[in-house]
């Protein structure tokens, strides 16, 4: 099992969802934790990053990670909708 450390824009975004999205969201990090190579990984300047996508109440929301399986981490990046999520990603992390 892989452990998770949630970086500073994650957990802002976390704290916007409301409780029962918040639940939701806790649960995919679980199905992360379990297999990281669930999420897609990105190519180009994302490299390295895996996607996760899910619904919460018909909203699909994408969860940007990156797994370092020397450590047997993840990192959680970022939590939003789809619109601009890659450009505000790419942004954050490089």
């Amino acid at each position: 099992m892989y452990k998770a450390f949630s970086l500073p824009k994650f957990e802002s975004q976390l704290k916007k969802l409301h409780a029962k999205e918040q639940f939701v969201v806790g649960a995919e990090i679980k199905r992360i934790l379990a297999d990281p190579t669930i999420g897609e990984m990105k190519r180009g300047p994302l490299k390295g990053i895996h996607v996760h996508k899910f619904k919460v109440h018909h909203q699909l929301y994408l969860l940007a990670y990156e797994m370092d399986a020397k450590s047997r981490s993840v990192y959680l990046y970022a939590l939003a909708s789809h619109e601009n999520f890659y450009k505000a990603l790419e942004r954050y992390v490089r």
